[in-house]
C-alpha cells in the first residue's frame, strides 16, 4: 500500500495509472527496481520560543529542534547514501541551520581569555547523506518571532527532483499592540548649536515594539503611530529654536516642535535640529497601545524620553573653560500613577554629560535615571514624602561631580476611577503656521472625552484630544513669557479632571 504523498508524487511523475505501479519496461515484462523516490521532512518541534537569552544551539536545547529527512523508493524501501540538500526558504530573516554532528568541518574553534571554545557553524543551507534512508539536522531560533520554512530536495534514480518542506514557528502570534518605545541615536550623540561650524542635526529612531520585543507592523492604513515633541524646559534655552523633522504617513515632510510620523518595520526615524543656545534638549516619543494611531487621540499612551546635548565645541577636544556644575536644584513633584519626566541640567566642563545615581540613592518606585539625565517612569506605591537622592554627572573629559537633589512624592490615595491628564505642556505654536499635537490621559475607564478652554484663535481640540489648526493671533501672555494657559479637561465614566498647561505662541 502507498501513502497519499507517495501516490500523489507517482501521479505527477506519470508512473502510476489505473493498472497500478509501472515497475519497469522492456521485452520480458520482468520487474526492476523502481526509480521513483519519495522524501519526507518533519521536525521534533514545530513551535519554538523566542531566544531572548541568546543561547547557543545544542541537541535537546529549548531553542533548538531536530529535523528528520526520510527518503524511500516507491516500494517503501529506504534509500541509503542519497545526497539531500536542505535550505532556508523564507519567512524569518534570522535563525539558522546546524549539523551538530561533531564533524570538525562543521565547527569553529575560538580562544577567549585563554580558553578554547568549539562553536558550531551556522548555515542557510546544508547537504546531508542518508544513513538507511534517514538523515538529521537542526534548526535554532533567534530573538525574532515568525515562521521559518525549510525545504529539502533529493534527485532520484530517474533524475527527477523530489522535495518536501516544514515550517517552524518561532514565538507565538504577536499581539500587535505597543508595549515599549525605545530610542536609538546616531553617533556621536550630540549636535552643535547653529553657527558653530559643526553638525547641527542628529538622526534618531524610536523603536515601537510589543511585549515580546517584536516590531509593530500592523498600523492602520494612512495612520501615524508615533508623536514626537520637544518638551519645553523653562530652565533651559537649548530647546528655543530647536525643531524636529520627519515624514508622515502620507509621505509628506513635517517639521516643528511636535510632529506625527509613521514607523517602518517598527522604526520611526526622525531628525532633531539644534537652536541657538547650548544645553540639553528633551525629546518625547508617544504611541497609542489602543489602536496604533496618534492622529485620532491617545487612549493608552506608551512613551519614552531621550536627552540630546547641544554643544559649541567638540567634546573630545576642548571644554567650555568653566568648571563643571549641576544646575538642577529641585525637581517637579511626582504623583503616584501619573507618568513623570524631567531633565537634569549641567553646565561647564565638556559636554555631553553622563548621569548616574550614587550608590544607596533611591528614587520613588517606578522612576529611573537614564545616562542622558532624564528621570522618567510611572511612580507607584510607596509612602508620601520627600526623597533625597544623590546624582553624579561625568563630562566628556572624565571630570565628575555629585549633588544631592530632593523630590516630593505623593503616594496613592483612596482608590478612584477618575482619569488624569498626562500631558504637562504643549509644543510651541507660531502664528500662521499649521499646528497639530495630541494630549493624553491615564486612569479611569477609556475611551476618554476631552474639552478645553483658553486655546488661541485658530486652534481647536476635538473630543479625542487632538489639538490642530493654524494660530491667527497670540493669546494673553502670562509673564514673563508670551504664553497662554489652556485648561484641559478629560472625562471618563462621569468623572473628570482638569489640568492647566502652558502653550507658547511665537509671533
Amino acid at each position: 500500500m502507498y501513502n497519499v504523498k507517495t501516490i500523489k508524487g507517482l501521479l505527477l511523475a506519470g508512473l502510476i495509472g489505473t493498472s497500478g505501479i509501472l515497475t519497469g519496461c522492456g521485452g520480458g515484462g520482468g520487474a526492476s527496481t523502481p526509480s521513483y523516490w519519495s522524501i519526507d521532512v518533519r521536525a521534533d518541534a514545530q513551535t519554538l520560543p523566542i531566544n531572548i537569552a541568546g543561547e547557543a544551539p545544542y541537541i535537546g536545547g529549548r531553542y533548538t529542534t531536530t529535523l528528520y529527512v526520510e527518503v524511500k523508493d516507491s516500494g517503501g524501501r529506504p534509500i541509503p547514501g542519497g545526497d539531500i540538500g536542505c535550505s532556508y526558504m523564507g519567512g524569518l530573516d534570522t535563525g539558522a541551520l546546524y549539523y551538530l554532528d561533531g564533524d570538525p568541518d562543521h565547527e569553529t574553534k575560538k580562544t577567549i581569555d585563554g580558553v578554547e571554545y568549539t562553536i558550531p557553524n551556522a548555515y542557510r543551507a546544508v547537504t546531508l547523506s542518508t544513513n538507511a534512508g534517514l538523515a538529521t539536522f537542526h534548526f535554532h531560533a533567534s530573538e525574532v518571532a515568525g515562521p521559518a520554512t525549510v525545504r529539502c530536495s533529493v534527485t532520484d534514480a530517474g533524475n527527477a527532483v523530489r522535495s518536501d518542506e516544514v515550517t517552524i514557528q518561532v514565538g507565538g502570534a504577536p499581539s500587535g499592540k505597543v508595549s515599549q518605545v525605545v530610542f536609538d541615536a546616531s553617533s556621536p550623540n550630540y549636535l552643535f548649536v547653529q553657527g558653530y561650524n559643526g553638525p547641527t542635526q542628529i538622526q534618531l529612531q524610536a523603536s515601537v515594539v510589543d511585549e515580546a520585543g517584536q516590531p509593530i507592523v500592523n498600523i492602520p492604513a494612512g495612520a501615524n503611530n508615533v508623536q514626537l515633541r520637544i518638551v519645553p524646559d523653562p530652565a533651559s534655552l537649548a530647546d528655543d529654536g530647536a525643531s524636529l523633522r520627519g515624514v508622515n504617513a502620507s509621505g509628506q515632510p513635517v517639521a516643528g516642535t511636535s510632529i506625527h510620523v509613521r514607523s517602518i518595520n517598527g522604526q520611526a526615524q526622525f531628525t532633531l535640529v539644534s537652536g541657538n543656545a547650548a544645553g540639553t534638549i528633551l525629546v518625547e516619543a508617544l504611541s497609542d497601545r489602543a489602536d496604533n494611531d496618534v492622529g485620532n487621540g491617545v487612549t493608552e499612551g506608551i512613551y519614552n524620553h531621550v536627552a540630546i546635548s547641544a554643544v559649541t565645541s567638540a567634546p573630545s577636544q576642548t571644554s567650555t573653560g568653566t568648571p563643571l556644575a549641576i544646575d538642577t536644584t529641585s525637581l517637579p513633584a511626582a504623583v503616584a500613577n501619573i507618568p513623570y519626566a524631567t531633565l537634569l541640567e549641567a553646565t561647564g566642563g565638556a559636554a555631553p554629560y553622563t548621569w548616574s545615581l550614587v550608590a544607596s540613592s533611591t528614587l520613588p518606585t517606578g522612576l529611573s535615571l537614564s545616562p542622558s539625565g532624564v528621570i522618567s517612569g510611572l511612580p507607584f506605591g510607596g509612602t508620601s514624602g520627600t526623597y533625597n537622592f544623590v546624582v553624579q554627572v561625568r563630562d566628556a573629559q572624565g571630570t565628575t561631580l555629585q549633588k544631592g537633589i530632593p523630590m516630593s512624592y505623593t503616594a496613592p490615595g483612596p482608590v478612584s476611577t477618575a482619569p488624569s491628564v498626562v500631558t504637562s505642556s504643549l509644543a510651541k505654536a507660531k502664528v500662521g503656521v499649521s499646528y497639530i499635537t495630541v494630549v493624553a490621559a491615564t486612569g479611569g475607564t477609556p475611551p476618554y472625552g476631552w474639552t478645553q478652554t483658553g486655546l488661541p484663535a485658530g486652534l481647536t481640540m476635538n473630543s479625542s484630544g487632538v489639538i490642530s489648526g493654524t494660530p491667527t493671533a497670540a493669546c494673553v501672555p502670562v509673564a514673563p513669557l508670551p504664553t497662554c494657559e489652556v485648561a484641559l479637561t478629560v472625562t471618563s465614566g462621569g468623572l473628570y479632571t482638569t489640568r492647566l498647561v502652558v502653550l507658547q505662541v511665537d509671533p
